[in-house]
């Protein structure tokens, strides 16, 4: 474990050094009307929304807006007001009456709504929470109302039309005449930034779009997403003055600080990470059901967990700045939270090499098992440059007891891949970003009908789920989702890690500052509040 951690920044630096000479990158003067960020590359490299799994463009808005600051909904996207009858069972969302779509197409209707519903909730959808998106009816009751009704109630659907982002709206008129070639090749938006163009595998860019319809006006007449594979050609383009801002791991941080650069972080808590069980599905008879896997027993779940050391993961991954959890599901400002769990925790989960040991003894491993090895995925996701190292840090702790692994490099789009044919039979890394209410949490990573990262289902949970979507009383929802809560946590279904806030890293010369909650999947939002230096 030493020699990987001691290894790491000079290993950095190496690599940095290295990009620098191959590409040729020295310092450059920067453009005060052009701001770059660069970060890894997204799960969805095409301008469809719904075929990614909730990453949006900045050009896009939603029907609810968040604060900044405070990270509450508010009404400062394209929704005026919205409201639910008493049952939960029907939403109206009113729509802001000069809206308007970007290169002349037209002002924002409900027409328009319930055309990116329908795109969104189709066959060709990827939306991890489009479960909770989806309606019995989506109507257009005037140009500027639309209602959305459902045979269930839908205690928290605000949240599935803010940050979270599971609709975005485009245009239908664009749509008529030009198609889904129209949206490939300069989709209209409604936001503070108008698309401009997009190099595949290099980048997307932005202009800000004058006399915008809301009144606001960016700091820089241009932005850039520019994707990069390796993250120490990341800090290379932002040591260089290529990028002035950067999605960097905590661990090439410390270079950037020496270089003058300065850490700007989420307002409030953007996620929490840890680990997941994939493969876990179903019950007998089901094609997917595979009870021979080491992960299927309980003991061999407990002694992965006793085998972490979280507090040394935390200091590694994030440099300390990013709290425990016993649960990456479990929040305490949503319903359900149990504190006791944390109290629990280190005498259920602790650090313990030997017990974890003795626990694969009990449970008969590997002898016990046809396939004794544990695959453990190693991917960059947009918004967590840790996860490479986590998984990493995953295997020397797994090893360390007797586990056999083996590290399967993969994109999150092939992961969801498999998930979708219930073929992910592998450890992984994963995180709730952002924080989701507790129904959307456990119906997405813990019923068959969620997200293909879930990885254990039973009877049990599936129907607490069901109790809980059934429900609008909120003493009976904080019972049922507590009860969910211990349970998951008894049953080691997973390995929870820390709640983390969202950093970028920035060059203060040209970025100031940049005010954003930490509320939507990769943890970025409000670009245009992306502030230059004077």
């Amino acid at each position: 474990m030493e020699q990987l951690l001691s290894c790491r920044p000079a290993r950095a630096l190496a690599l940095v050094a290295g990009v620098l000479l191959a590409t040729g990158v020295g310092a450059q003067v920067h453009a005060a009307d052009r701001v770059v960020f660069a970060t890894t590359l997204p799960q969805n490299q095409s301008n469809l929304f719904w075929g990614g799994t909730g990453e949006r463009l900045p050009n896009f808005q939603a029907l609810v807006g968040h604060d900044p600051i405070s990270g509450k909904y508010d009404n400062s996207e394209l929704a005026e007001s919205w409201s639910t009858n008493e049952g939960f069972t029907e939403w109206t969302f009113k729509l802001k009456p000069d809206a308007e779509f970007h290169f002349g197409w037209g002002p924002v209707t409900a027409a328009d709504v319930v055309h990116s519903y329908e795109l969104t909730t189709g066959p060709d959808s990827t939306i991890n929470s489009i479960e909770h998106l989806r309606a019995k009816s989506a109507v257009a009751v005037d140009d500027h109302t639309v209602v959305f009704t459902f045979d269930t109630p839908r205690t928290n659907y605000a949240f599935q039309h803010a940050g979270r982002g599971s609709l975005v709206i485009y245009s239908k008129a664009q749509y008529d005449a030009e198609g889904v070639e129209g949206y490939n090749t300069k989709p209209a938006g409604t936001s503070a930034y108008q698309y401009v163009e997009r190099v595949p595998g290099v980048g997307v860019t932005f202009e800000r779009v004058e006399n915008h319809w809301q009144g606001t006006v960016p700091d820089f007449k241009e932005l850039e997403i520019r994707y990069v594979q390796e993250q120490a050609t990341i800090l290379a383009l932002l040591l260089s003055g290529e990028a002035q801002i950067a999605s960097i791991p905590r661990e090439l941080q410390k270079q950037a600080l020496e270089a003058g650069k300065k850490i700007i972080s989420s307002q409030n808590p953007a996620m929490a990470t840890g680990a997941i069980f994939n493969g876990m599905y179903g019950k007998s008879g089901d094609p997917a059901y595979r009870p021979d896997l080491p992960w299927w027993n309980v003991k061999v779940r407990e002694a992965m967990n006793r085998a972490l050391n979280r507090e040394e993961m935390i200091d590694v991954l994030y440099d300390g700045r990013a709290e425990p959890t016993p649960s990456w599901l479990m929040d305490s400002r949503n319903e359900g939270y149990v504190p006791e769990l944390m109290e629990r925790f280190d005498e259920m989960y602790g650090y313990d090499p030997e017990r974890a040991r003795e626990l694969l003894a009990e449970a008969g491993y590997p002898d016990a098992f046809p396939d004794p090895m544990i695959p453990i995925v190693s991917s960059t996701l947009n918004g967590n440059p840790e996860f490479p190292v986590m998984s990493e840090l995953l295997q020397v702790y797994f090893e360390e007891i007797g586990l056999q692994t083996e590290l399967r490099e993969m994109d999150w789009p092939k992961l969801g891949a498999l998930g979708r044919a219930r073929e992910s039979f592998m450890i992984s890394p994963v995180r709730n970003a952002p924080l989701r209410p507790t129904e959307a949490a456990l119906v997405n990573f813990h019923t068959e009908r969620g997200t293909p990262y879930g990885g254990f289902e039973d009877d049990k949970i599936e129907g607490l789920a069901d109790k809980l979507t059934a429900t609008i009383d909120p003493d009976e929802r904080n019972a049922i989702a507590s009860e969910a809560f211990t349970y998951l946590f008894e049953q080691y279904v997973d390995m929870p890690l820390a709640i983390v806030f969202a950093e970028v890293t920035v060059d203060p010369e040209v970025v100031s500052d940049w005010t954003f909650p930490g509320v939507t999947t990769n943890s970025i939002s409000h670009w245009h509040l992306i502030k230059a230096a004077k």
